[in-house]
């Protein structure tokens, strides 16, 4: 017989034995019973009692036992919750110490991207103050130092990962500040593309951010003096501790709704200084033959819509409409004609077209015949 029978036969043979003794206890218990009649039933009425009680107590240590089970597990799930959030906020927060710094901003911006995307399901809004923190001290001292050459791929692709993630970990009023930043990261450094496509891409966006500014409207000082002169009157019957305090709650609102105010024009004002760094941008990579009739078109279309920008912002536009049209104006002209290469290809048919001669018929030709028969040809190419 192998060992598997022996250890099976074991078994079942101590279960006999131990179901043999309990059969033999409750045959005995019973043959007492019968001998000892009441005076036995009494005591046994007193076992049966205390036998309950150890009962009802032992379900009381195991619904115990279950609460202290149940509240050990809430417990440690709240304390991984909090650690968890804990130790973002704070990885966060390390992060954005390091976004100050210029050397470190490459290495800083990598680890941020896939920390934020490694633990995209973790982030949430509790998280946005740490994750704005990083944004902002990304552009300190100003925007612009998104634009350097060195590092504009970098910032490119963590404000895009920021965009991604804007609706769940920011509120209202740092989208709207994103939305800036990512004008540079995003929208100017798109300008320095080397592919015509992306180009007019990032140049069709620019124009139609212009399009959405509303017109700019001068800030009146006369509304910087209005918040005493305002206060509804005093209700009937009220007392003068009740009269101060609602004046006083009156003028917080007023406060409040007044520094709103101040920080929407501030975001707007933003908005557009950051459309004319475009237009800037662009004005700057004007040596590139193929970019200059899209640099020339958005040129003309920022001085039309100047009136959309404050005064100082129209001033540079029409410095950069100027300095433009004087190089459109060099290129043109017969010395530009002359050297070839100051000319774009669009010009330069165009400026063929126009001198060449059209026959009667309609054809193009030298036969100058002038009968009336070609004046829509001649219409057509001026």
């Amino acid at each position: 017989m192998c060992r598997c029978d022996e250890r099976a036969r074991g078994r079942a043979t101590t279960f006999g034995e131990r179901h043999s003794t309990r059969l033999n206890r409750v045959t005995l218990r019973c043959a007492m019973e019968d001998d000892d009649g009441n005076d036995h039933g009494n005591g046994n009425s007193k076992s049966k009692t205390k036998r309950e009680r150890e009962g009802v107590g032992e379900e009381a240590d195991d619904e115990r036992e279950r609460e202290r089970s149940t509240t050990a597990t809430t417990t440690t799930t709240m304390t991984t919750t909090t650690t968890t959030r804990t130790t973002m906020e704070d990885a966060l927060w390390r992060i954005s110490t390091h976004m100050l710094n210029e050397r470190k901003f490459a290495k800083a911006s990598h680890v941020m991207k896939r920390l934020m995307l490694s633990e995209g399901e973790s982030l949430e809004r509790a998280h946005g103050k740490a994750a704005f923190a990083c944004a902002t001290n990304a552009m300190t001292p100003n925007a612009r130092r998104a634009l350097r050459g060195e590092t504009r791929t970098e910032y490119e692709e963590l404000f895009e990962v920021f965009a991604a993630f804007a609706p769940v970990i920011f509120n209202a009023k740092q989208r709207r500040r994103m939305d800036v930043y990512g004008l540079y990261a995003r929208r100017i450094n798109a300008l320095f593309a080397d592919d015509s496509f992306e180009f007019n891409k990032a140049v069709k966006f620019i124009q139609d951010k212009v399009e959405t500014c509303a017109a700019y409207v001068e800030e009146d000082d006369d509304d910087k003096t209005k918040d005493d002169a305002d206060v509804p009157p005093t209700p009937e019957g009220a007392s003068e501790e009740e009269a101060k305090e609602m004046k006083a709650q009156f003028l917080r609102a007023r406060q409040a709704e007044r520094e709103a105010e101040i920080e929407l024009r501030q975001i707007e004002e933003d908005t557009r200084v950051a459309l004319v760094v475009a237009l800037e941008t662009c004005a700057s990579m004007y040596s590139r033959p193929w970019s200059q009739t899209t640099i020339d078109m958005m040129a003309n279309f920022f001085h039309e819509r100047r009136a959309k920008f404050s005064q100082t912002c129209r001033d540079d536009i029409v410095k950069i409409w100027d300095e433009l049209r004087k190089k459109k104006n060099i290129r043109q002209n017969a010395q530009g004609s002359a050297r070839g290469g100051d000319m774009t290809t669009f010009e330069r048919d165009a400026a063929r077209v126009a001198g060449t001669a059209v026959s009667a018929r309609g054809a193009v030709g030298g036969e100058r015949l002038k009968d009336g028969r070609g004046e829509s040809a001649v219409n057509l190419f001026g």
